[in-house]
C-alpha cells in the first residue's frame, strides 16, 4: 500500500508538473498598447480547438483568429542546461490565424527541455471576406506584423540578461506564414543601411517556399545570417520543384545554411508525430544545427 501511495504520488506530481508548463501565461508584445492600430477587427478575438494529436506536448491545438493585440508566451530553458540561445517563434495560419500549439508552444516546449530559450509570439491577424480576399490593405497590415517580428526580438534580447542568454544568439523561426514573416524580417534587416538591434542571428523557414526572386534582390547575400529550411517533398502549397531553386541558393550562398526535404509530410506537419519517419526528425536536425553554428 505504502509503495503504491509513492507511486500515485509521484505520478500526481508529474501531471501538476505538465500542467503548469502547458499553461504559461500571455503577456502583452506592447503593454502601453498600439498607437494608430491598423489591425482591428469587428468580432472579439476567436479561438477554435483543432484536431488535437494525443502526442501533442502541450495538450492543446487552438487555432486563433481576429487578433488585434499581439501576445507572447516565454518558455525559459532550465538553468542547468542553458544553452544561452533564443528562439522567437511565429506560428503559420495564412496571416488570418495563429496555429499558436502545433507550430508554437509543442516546438517552444521541446526546445527549452534541450536549452533553448524561446518565445511564440501571437501576431496580428489579417481576415478575409466572402471573395477570400484580405480585408485589411496589405501595406497597412505588412507593417503592422513587421512591427510585431520586430518587438518579439527585442523582447528577447530585453530579457536576455534575466534568461542568461547571449544578445549575438537570439534568432528566429517560423512556420508556412510565419516562415514568410521570418524570411521579410531577415530580407529587411539586411537591406537595412543602418545597423539595426532587431536583426536576427539566425533564422529557420519551416515549409515556407523562399522565391528566388527574393532571393537575388539582395545586394549583399553574405550579410544574411545563417538559415536552416525544412520542406517535404508532398507539400501540396508549395511545390518543392517551385520552391526548391530559391532554397538551394541560400543554401549554397549563404554560410552555414542547410536544407532538409523530407519525402513525406506534406504542408503543414509541425512537429510531424505521425507525418513519418524522417520528417519527425527536423527539430533535431535544427537544434543540433544550432549547436553547429554556436560550436556548442
Amino acid at each position: 500500500m505504502k509503495k503504491l501511495i509513492i507511486t500515485f504520488s509521484i505520478s500526481l506530481l508529474l501531471n501538476c508538473a505538465h500542467l503548469l508548463a502547458q499553461t504559461n501565461p500571455e503577456t502583452l508584445l506592447f503593454p502601453n498598447g498600439i498607437e494608430k492600430n491598423t489591425v482591428t477587427h469587428p468580432n472579439p478575438e476567436k479561438v477554435v480547438d483543432s484536431v488535437l494529436n494525443p502526442l501533442s506536448l502541450s495538450h492543446k491545438n487552438r487555432v486563433i483568429s481576429n487578433i488585434s493585440v499581439p501576445t507572447y508566451q516565454l518558455f525559459p530553458a532550465s538553468e542547468s542546461n542553458n544553452k544561452h540561445i533564443g528562439v522567437v517563434i511565429f506560428p503559420g495560419g495564412g496571416l488570418t490565424t495563429n496555429w499558436v500549439d502545433k507550430e508554437g508552444t509543442d516546438l517552444a516546449m521541446w526546445l527549452s527541455g534541450q536549452g533553448i530559450n524561446c518565445i511564440v509570439v501571437k501576431y496580428r491577424t489579417n481576415r478575409k471576406d466572402e471573395k477570400r480576399e484580405m480585408i485589411i490593405p496589405m501595406d497597412d497590415y505588412k507593417r503592422a506584423v513587421y512591427q510585431d517580428a520586430r518587438t518579439g526580438i527585442l523582447k528577447m534580447k530585453e530579457l536576455a540578461e534575466g534568461l542568461k542568454i547571449d544578445k549575438d544568439k537570439i534568432g528566429i523561426l517560423g512556420f508556412s506564414a510565419g516562415g514568410w514573416l521570418s524570411e521579410r524580417i531577415v530580407i529587411k534587416s539586411t537591406e537595412t543601411k543602418e545597423a539595426v538591434d532587431w536583426k536576427p542571428a539566425f533564422a529557420a523557414l519551416i515549409y515556407h517556399g523562399n522565391t528566388l526572386s527574393n532571393f537575388k534582390k539582395i545586394d549583399n547575400v553574405q550579410a544574411l545570417p545563417p538559415i536552416f529550411m525544412a520542406i517535404a517533398r508532398d507539400d501540396k502549397k508549395m511545390p518543392v520543384k517551385e520552391i526548391i531553386p530559391g532554397l538551394a541558393a541560400i543554401a549554397a550562398e549563404v554560410k552555414n545554411s542547410e536544407l532538409h526535404i523530407y519525402s513525406k509530410g506534406d504542408h503543414g506537419f509541425g512537429l510531424a508525430y505521425d507525418k513519418g519517419h524522417s520528417v519527425s526528425k527536423w527539430k533535431d536536425s535544427f537544434y543540433d544545427w544550432l549547436l553547429d553554428i554556436y560550436n556548442k
